[in-house]
């Protein structure tokens, strides 16, 4: 299949699974997407199918605590704003390319759905973010995107409420927004329809049905990933972590990337101080730690949701992957306190305000942030490599 040229830049600016996901806890100036290349798991991205300072008073936070500053699918290869095309034709590749916008920045947030005041307030403080530092490449949202039962479909009114309207900000719009999936949107406790999800991707902007408000949403696949310069995205879809061709598939990926920067983001943690720490456990004896190690363990970070608080956790954690930090930022919409044990290498924990975490990648540089609702910076660490 040829290359198709871009007609405009993006804008700047199994039955004992089924048993346990059924007993968690129900969920009580622009800027550009820059040298992004896109993947997806098998159907991909055009044809239908699946894939793949200090906290404040009373956060719980560890010792330690830092401060401091492949793949199959239809392809479409885009131009970038000088017109050049990039990215193999038939290998399901989107490249991008803006020499003018350094370095990568990204928000990473999860566990939205609400529609409620605090995810618009989270959605303020991200846009004033990204026009604080000049512009933003992308969000990440790691699952939970619609409480409590996902969508039903592409034209669920949800959308409008719960996605479109409290991330139209200026400091938002013109940015994709990379989602997967989480127990709330799909699987044995879930009646959303993950195809949902998948298809709203490909609906063309406009108003009526049919259509969608805006292009920010993306979700080729239910796992998939997408490079952004130096940074490489992995989404993965840990409510099927049965499934071991999205292990397999996408541990390969991992480990064929080039890329400096590596972050795998899914729903579920694989550690976690917060109120999913049992459940966690359950359900990672069944095999979902196994996956998820299988993907991340060649990455810089996982970054995950689920439950709803902020935390990170240092690199050595995981004895087997010794250099992968481990990110939660699950307070996008809302809290769950949690009475579960500080993990030996928190470096950072709250859960009494919602936020999201900022990203920024400069060279062999990782600036990582916690922001809350009302913009205050509650944890910032450098991360060299």
């Amino acid at each position: 299949m040829k290359p198709i040229r871009a007609v405009r830049p993006l804008a700047m600016a199994r039955d004992s699974l089924a048993a346990l996901l059924l007993v968690l806890p129900a969920a009580s100036g622009g800027a550009s997407c820059v040298g992004a290349e896109f993947t997806t798991g098998a159907g991909g991205a055009t044809g239908g199918g699946d894939g793949a300072q200090a906290g404040s008073g009373g956060d719980r936070s560890g010792a330690g605590q830092g401060t401091g500053a492949a793949t199959s699918g239809g392809g479409v290869a885009w131009g970038g704003a000088n017109g050049a095309e990039a990215g193999a034709a038939d290998g399901g590749v989107v490249s991008v390319v803006d020499a003018d916008l350094r370095g990568v920045r990204i928000i990473a947030l999860g566990d939205t759905g609400e529609g409620n005041l605090a995810q618009n307030q989270v959605a303020d403080r991200m846009s004033e973010k990204c026009i604080q530092v000049g512009g933003c490449h992308a969000v990440i949202m790691n699952g939970d995107n619609f409480y409590d039962h996902g969508v039903a479909d592409t034209g669920d009114a949800q959308w409008g409420p719960k996605f479109e309207q409290p991330y139209d900000r200026p400091g938002l719009n013109g940015l994709p927004f990379y989602a997967v999936l989480g127990n709330h949107d799909h699987g044995p406790s879930s009646s959303g329809v993950r195809q949902a999800q998948i298809d709203y991707s490909r609906l063309p902007v406009g108003a009526g049905p049919g259509k969608r408000m805006t292009d920010k949403w993306h979700m080729p696949s239910s796992y998939y990933d997408v490079r952004i310069r130096s940074v490489h995205l992995f989404g993965i879809d840990t409510v099927d972590f049965t499934s071991d061709e999205q292990a397999v598939d996408m541990r390969a990926r991992v480990a064929a990337s080039n890329a400096r920067w590596k972050i795998v983001f899914g729903h579920h943690p694989r550690y976690t101080s917060g109120a999913h720490f049992s459940d966690n456990e359950q359900i990672g004896m069944s095999g979902m730690f196994d996956m998820q190690r299988a993907i991340y363990c060649g990455a810089d970070m996982y970054m995950s949701g689920h439950d709803h608080d902020l935390e990170l956790i240092d690199k050595g954690r995981d004895a087997l992957c010794p250099n992968t930090y481990f990110a939660i930022s699950g307070a996008g919409s809302k809290l769950r306190p949690s009475g579960a044990p500080i993990d030996a290498r928190q470096l950072f924990y709250t859960d009494r305000v919602e936020g999201f975490a900022y990203l920024q990648f400069e060279g062999d540089t990782l600036l990582f942030q916690f922001i809350d609702k009302e913009g205050a910076v509650l944890y910032v660490k450098s991360i060299s490599k």
